[in-house]
């Protein structure tokens, strides 16, 4: 069954899965970067203010109780609470303090008797003051040897001088209370309008000891419990992003509001809108996408074709990698061709070289010297007509039946000496001949029947005009690479013949009358490369040595 996709659709499909991937990919960033807006921009800014305002409280409120801690053991403050005169100098250290902080507050000296000694109150906070009847049970009911600091009602004092904490210690003078020194701080509100959207401070009690409004407030002065318990608040509809944090050691908690509405607002607008571009964005992509893919996989079509029917003239509509690709199509084509035409020669070769040595071992010539020696071999030796039979059947055998291109070393040196063996005994004292063969190679595959044309050619043109013929065959392994030689002590060929025969090696076509020589050459290069082949070097009235060169190959 074929289960083969099409390349259009898997296209589409791909195509549309990303275009998804990456709306989704910007999405999660889009929510991301609200991720990191909103912690930077509320969570980092709220965070900070509510940092800004617990150290000022802290430092504030520090100041206030170390000042108080050194006014009630000062001198003057004792003598002036024992009705001795120091007053003067008791206003000198009091309002110069209390006007040098960030945190303005009012002052009250007590004696030991609950009476006014001194203060920057008001005449009619001052009697507010006095008939306050939690403010008269703390002086008569409480120790306030350690010092004690609470909220106190916010509506206690008027004209501009509202507080609602006090910080207060008694004035010690040998183990007995003097009197008492009050600090009530005003209004924190002008300090802190501009901090947050909200801002409260409270005591451990959650008393309020400022609120920005008045909304924060359940009952009796507290501050909504609901307000510090979440990271969220809401309040009147609008949400607000809230802080709360404690300052160590003092169990003052500050806490404070950002409203967080236009973000909200923001985040839902965008959401939505991201949302509908993304769907939108998704249809159009799907109904426009077949039109795309046609023009996009028109060079797809134009390359399908161009396979199914090169043409060399035929261009790339568009695009510069499909008009490479038909290139290299081309190119392989053409060594393809090469190659099988290359195949084709080597076979066409081959089967002449065949032919042409099957010819020659049935000349009639060749057959009748053989049979003439067999005859007389018959009649004086006749084991060594049974070698000469043996050689001759051997030859037969390796040139009708021997049928691969490609034999290992071994074999057909066999054959080279089955073929010299019969020559010795036709020619004798005449022909001497040396068979020297690398023991590390004789298992390399050499084309067949490379050597025997050489053999031949020698004594083809240079027994008749030589006394004594010495022919020596090596095959030796130089590195990487093996040379096949045959060397003879004949006549040699004149340097005219010898530069035409090497012409005709170098061009590939054959102008002479050697066309062993030129058979195994080519051979060689059709089956090796250009690179390698034959060599000839030859001194006329010396010797000829004829040299082939291949690579060492040890495959087929």
């Amino acid at each position: 069954m074929n289960m083969q996709k099409s390349f259009r659709d898997y296209m589409k499909k791909v195509f549309l899965k990303y275009s998804i991937i990456t709306i989704a990919l910007i999405f999660t960033l889009y929510i991301l970067s609200l991720y990191v807006t909103f912690m930077v921009v509320v969570v980092k800014k709220n965070n900070q203010v509510n940092d800004r305002i617990r150290a000022t409280v802290a430092y504030e409120f520090s100041r206030y109780r170390n000042t108080l801690d050194k006014l009630v053991q000062n001198e003057a403050f004792q003598q002036v609470t024992e009705g001795r005169s120091q007053l003067l100098e008791v206003n000198h250290i009091l309002y110069p303090f209390i006007k040098s902080r960030p945190f303005k507050g009012n002052f009250v000296l007590f004696d030991k008797n609950g009476n006014i000694v001194t203060t920057s109150l008001y005449k009619g906070n001052v009697e507010a003051l006095k008939s306050d009847y939690l403010m008269q049970s703390l002086l008569r009911d409480t120790d306030l040897r350690d010092g004690i600091e609470r909220t106190v009602d916010y509506s206690l004092f008027k004209e501009g001088q509202s507080s609602s904490y006090f910080f207060a210690k008694a004035i010690m003078t040998d183990e007995n209370i003097q009197g008492y020194l009050f600090f009530f701080l005003e209004d924190l509100g002008r300090y802190f309008q501009h901090s947050a959207d909200l801002v409260a401070i409270t005591d451990r009690f959650d008393q309020a000891i400022y609120v920005s409004d008045q909304k924060l407030l359940a009952h009796v002065g507290k501050v909504n419990k609901h307000y510090l318990e979440g990271n969220t608040a809401t309040i009147d509809n609008n949400t607000y992003y809230v802080t709360s944090r404690t300052i160590h050691d003092q169990d003052i908690h500050i806490i404070n509001m950002l409203s967080i509405n236009t973000f909200k607002q923001s985040v839902w607008i965008g959401l939505i809108s991201f949302i509908s571009i993304g769907v939108v964005m998704i249809i159009v992509i799907y109904l426009v996408l077949p039109k795309i893919m046609r023009q996009s996989l028109q060079s797809v079509d134009s390359l399908i074709h161009f396979i199914q029917k090169p043409s060399k003239g035929m261009k790339s509509q568009a695009f510069e990698e499909f008009q490479m690709i038909q290139d290299e199509f081309l190119i392989k084509m053409d060594q393809i061709q090469s190659l099988m035409q290359s195949n084709v020669e080597i076979a066409e070769m081959k089967r002449k070289m065949e032919i042409k040595q099957l010819e020659a071992q049935f000349n009639p010539h060749f057959a009748f010297n053989v049979l003439e020696m067999l005859r007389f071999e018959i009649l004086f030796d006749p084991q060594n007509a049974s070698e000469i039979v043996v050689s001759f059947a051997n030859l037969l055998r390796y040139n009708i039946h021997y049928g691969s291109t490609m034999v290992p070393v071994e074999t057909d040196i066999k054959y080279v000496e089955d073929y010299l063996k019969l020559q010795k005994m036709r020619f004798n004292r005449r022909l001497d001949y040396s068979i020297d063969v690398d023991e590390s190679i004789r298992d390399i595959k050499i084309p067949k029947l490379i050597i025997q044309p050489l053999i031949e050619n020698s004594i083809k043109h240079c027994i008749e005009d030589t006394a004594h013929l010495d022919i020596a065959i090596s095959i030796l392994r130089k590195d990487d690479y093996i040379y096949l030689a045959v060397k003879d002590n004949g006549k040699g060929i004149e340097p005219d013949r010898l530069a035409l025969l090497q012409q005709s090696l170098e061009r590939g076509t054959n102008d002479t009358e050697h066309y062993g020589i030129f058979h195994s050459h080519r051979v060689v290069q059709l089956i090796y490369g250009e690179q390698f082949g034959m060599t000839i070097d030859s001194v006329h009235g010396e010797g000829t040595n004829v040299e082939i060169k291949i690579p060492l190959n040890k495959g087929d």
